[in-house]
């Protein structure tokens, strides 16, 4: 899942991911993303953009819904703006 409250980039992430095969649901903001998981029940991966509603995006951060994240790891980050190449290679290595 991709949370983040501007929509080119969801929609960006969306097609990076989606041409290399990976699965990819979307939310706007943090109430969608857990009415989703609510709905959609569990996601290998959710990246959150860190300076939601901020207009100020800066990175995106990384967690795994069914593990306790450390949240001290700087690899936990992609910092923006990020290339395909990274992000994919970035979201492959997560789940």
């Amino acid at each position: 899942m991709i949370v983040d409250d501007e929509v080119a980039i969801l929609e960006k992430v969306k097609s990076f991911l989606e041409s290399d095969e990976v699965g990819v649901v979307t939310a706007n903001n943090s109430r969608q993303a857990l009415e989703l998981m609510e709905k959609e029940g569990n996601f290998d991966l959710i990246l959150i953009d860190t300076q939601m509603p901020c207009s100020d995006n800066t990175a995106l951060f990384s967690m795994k819904p069914d593990s306790k994240l450390a949240t001290s790891k700087i690899d936990t980050f992609l910092q923006k703006p990020f290339t395909k190449e990274q992000l994919v290679n970035f979201v492959k290595e997560k789940i």
